[in-house]
């Protein structure tokens, strides 16, 4: 029987074929697998990566970030991680894992951003009770109301200084004048009594006074001129505050502005007066000058007559007599009718006395008895704040308020009193000095200005003030002066007493009291007549009666509230680095990660198509190749 073997050489054919798409194919899926095994080996080692956070970070201030000064340690920690999965990679055949960086973020990226979503994710798991009751926005729109009353205020404030000044001023001059009446009272007195030597003496008092008015006349027109220059430049410089005004303020402070406007254009008619006494004074010199020929030709007459009992005098002493007598009584009549002056100067100059032992040693008079401010400074180029860096997005109300409250409550404030290396950090967040002391005081001014505003503002709106107010206007300025003069001592009274209020305030804050924002006839702390006491006693008085309102810490809140973001960021970012840094001294916030982009690659070999029966089939295929993943993470 003759046998054929064309069917099994046909069917192994097939076989090969089929058999060689079946490895084809296991390969494919293989190879796939590989890729996912490989992604889940650089899944697992970024994750593992990012759980090497920084421990003091976290128990510090709740924030995740890892630690790495360079590229290459977080590519070799990467491999590291990868060699468990390298080991037990079994068909799948990975080798040689190469991390490459595409992107590091770091917590000082973008201007802080990052860090700030850290804070948010991490304050949204809580709960906090906001210093801002209602919106804090509206708030704030208060707040800048009162701070732009209080630089329009202190300004005017300083002009109504000038205009007392002014009248000042003509006071001197008035009292010159009285004292050339009575000079003049008493040389008619000496010339009733024949007394020549007493009315020479007189005279010549009399020229002294009168040699004085001019330079007077002078003084009076440089303050004059000094105080009109003042309030053009505080009107020009105010301009763009009193536009800032609510509508009920602005109307105020410009009713008050009229009424300095007014005194400066009564005073220009007064000037016409004051100008004219200077050549009236030089016309009574001559006038002197004449009387005092007369005294020594009557004198010498005198003097020949008691030589010469044989000659006749008398009708030359007579003669003599009549001409001095003329001088005397002809003497003109210096005169000032205008309006002027200020009744009480010793309380005005108590008032001046006051603002500026506040204004400029408010710092000291704050400061509680029971505490010393902090000396301590710190060296700020190696800080975070001194590389800042771009490419900041806002924040909306709710965000901005959760980054507000977590700094009130992972940052020291001067109530706190800690020992860090600043032990001021929120004040150092809202400044940015390099010292305690530094950052406190400018923190002091701010809360100062506010609060100076505010109590501004409810003295004019409280009326039993303002009549206690204009009550001791009327005293200090008297009945005799210019009714404008009154509103302008006002205008003072109120800003001292404001400043003082202020001062109190910032006291009882830094004792650790509170402080209503908008204060009640009930949380107000002093007096027109007690105001005055601080001049002697160089001390604010008790601050314990302070237990409504908003802490020193809730105040500090708001300043930063409106802090620039990316300054705030970084100083935060600042004494994070300064506290850690005690303990771990190579710490550098720019080397805390926050998130990663990284390509992993790595070579493979071939499996089903390595097999020898089937290799000559994929001969044209070499036996390794690579493969690359991406891997991404933020904390």
């Amino acid at each position: 029987m003759k046998k054929r073997g064309s069917v099994t050489v046909f069917i192994a054919l097939i076989f090969v074929c089929i058999a060689a798409l079946i490895c084809a194919l296991l390969e494919s899926a293989r190879t796939s697998s590989a890729r996912l095994y490989l992604q889940t080996a650089g899944d697992s080692a970024i994750d593992s990566l990012f759980s090497r956070y920084h421990r003091a970070m976290w128990d510090n201030y709740r924030i995740f970030a890892f630690e790495s000064e360079n590229d290459e340690n977080i590519g070799d920690l990467m491999c590291e991680y990868m060699k468990p999965y390298v080991k037990n990679c079994g068909m799948y055949r990975i080798q040689n894992p190469v991390v490459s960086l595409n992107k590091k973020i770091s917590l000082n990226d973008n201007g802080g951003m990052y860090l700030e979503q850290e804070i948010i994710d991490y304050m949204k798991l809580g709960t906090f009770e906001s210093v801002f009751d209602g919106s804090p926005d509206k708030l704030w729109k208060d707040i800048e109301d009162a701070k732009s009353m209080e630089k329009i205020t202190s300004d005017y404030g300083l002009s109504s200084r000038e205009a007392i000044d002014v009248e000042k001023a003509l006071k001197r001059l008035s009292e010159n004048i009285e004292a050339q009446e009575k000079i003049k009272l008493k040389m008619r007195e000496a010339l009733d009594n024949k007394n020549l030597g007493e009315l020479k003496r007189l005279s010549d008092n009399l020229k002294k006074k009168l040699k004085k008015v001019p330079e007077l006349v002078k003084k009076y027109e440089k303050k004059a001129d000094k105080m009109s220059a003042k309030l053009r430049e505080i009107e020009a410089k105010n301009a763009s505050n009193l536009d800032k005004l609510s509508e009920s303020n602005k109307a105020y402070i410009e009713g008050e502005i009229e009424k300095f406007k007014d005194y400066v254009d009564k005073d220009s008619e007064r000037r016409l007066e004051v100008t004219a006494l200077s050549s009236q004074s030089e016309s009574m010199i001559t006038q002197l000058d004449n009387l005092e020929s007369d005294i020594d030709s009557l004198q010498s007459t005198l003097d020949e007559a008691s030589e010469d009992d044989e000659g006749d005098y008398s009708s030359e002493i007579g003669e003599g007599w009549r001409r001095v007598s003329d001088d005397v009584y002809s003497l003109g009549e210096m005169k000032l009718s205008c309006k002027h002056g200020i009744a009480d100067e010793d309380k005005e100059d108590k008032l001046k006395q006051l603002k500026e032992m506040i204004s400029d040693g408010v710092f000291s008079l704050v400061i509680p008895s029971n505490r010393t401010v902090s000396n301590k400074s710190i060296n700020t180029l190696s800080l975070p704040s001194n590389a800042t860096t771009g490419g900041y997005t806002g924040r909306n109300l709710a965000e901005r308020l959760l980054i507000d409250e977590y700094m009130g409550k992972y940052f020291a404030d001067f109530t706190d009193d800690i020992n860090t290396p600043l032990s001021y950090e929120l004040e150092y967040i809202l400044n940015g000095a390099g010292s305690d002391r530094a950052n406190l005081e400018s923190t002091v001014l701010k809360l100062l200005a506010i609060r100076e505003g505010l109590n501004y503002m409810h003295i004019i709106r409280d009326q039993d003030k303002v009549q206690l107010v204009t009550q001791l206007a009327a005293a200090i300025s008297g009945a005799l002066c210019l009714p404008q003069i009154t509103f302008i001592v006002k205008f003072l009274i109120i800003a001292v007493w404001a400043l003082v209020e202020s001062a109190i305030d910032i006291k009882g804050l830094l004792s650790g009291g509170k402080v209503p924002i908008i204060k009640s006839g009930e949380d107000w702390h002093t007096d027109l007549d007690s105001i005055f006491d601080i001049l002697s006693s160089k001390d604010l008085g008790n601050s314990d009666d302070f237990k409504r309102g908003i802490s020193y810490e809730g105040y500090l809140k708001m300043l930063l509230y409106i802090e620039d973001p990316v300054k705030r960021n970084f100083r935060m970012m600042d004494i994070m680095q300064l506290d850690i840094g005690v303990n771990q001294k190579d710490f550098l916030i720019k080397d805390m990660v926050y998130g990663l982009d990284a390509n992993i690659s790595c070579g493979a070999k071939r499996l089903f198509s390595e097999i020898s029966l089937f290799s000559k089939e994929f001969s044209g295929l070499s036996s390794g190749y690579s493969m690359e993943v991406r891997v991404e993470k933020i904390y």
